[in-house]
């Protein structure tokens, strides 16, 4: 009987065969010519004031359910950043966590505080695709 890490990751794959099948790998190694420069965390996580936040953009989760409304991730990650995280997390796994590679997008628009991409990372393509959308880190 699958568990429900499994269901995931068979959606994730599903879903990502289907970004792969519209957008091939040397399309999207191409995108990465025309992003800015990765931001490196370090910095801003050596230099907080006591603990370093990591804040969070995440609708729901399999255990429980829906969090958040969110209608604009980036003006969330904007009061995130004026409030000081040193990073923000951008869930962007759909089926359970609510998330999307749009969502990514957005915060990136918004902010210049290092994103990390929060999904389950199953192939290098991916990796590609969070940099392509302006992830600077990953959770893998």
């Amino acid at each position: 009987m699958p568990t429900v890490l499994d269901e995931i990751i068979s959606g994730v794959r599903e879903d990502l065969g289907r970004r792969r099948a519209s957008l091939p790998l040397p399309e999207l190694e191409a995108r990465l010519g025309s992003i800015a420069p990765a931001v490196d965390p370090m910095p801003g996580i050596r230099s907080a004031e006591g603990v370093a936040v990591i804040a969070e953009v995440k609708r729901s989760s399999p255990s429980k359910g829906a969090l958040a409304d969110i209608p604009s991730p980036g003006r969330l990650a904007t009061a995130y950043a004026a409030g000081g995280a040193s990073a923000i997390s951008v869930l962007t796994e759909q089926r359970r966590f609510s998330g999307s590679l749009a969502d990514l997008d957005e915060v990136r628009a918004a902010v210049r505080t290092p994103l990390l991409r929060k999904d389950f990372m199953v192939v290098a393509y991916q990796v590609t695709e969070a940099r392509a959308h302006g992830a600077d880190l990953i959770l893998p």
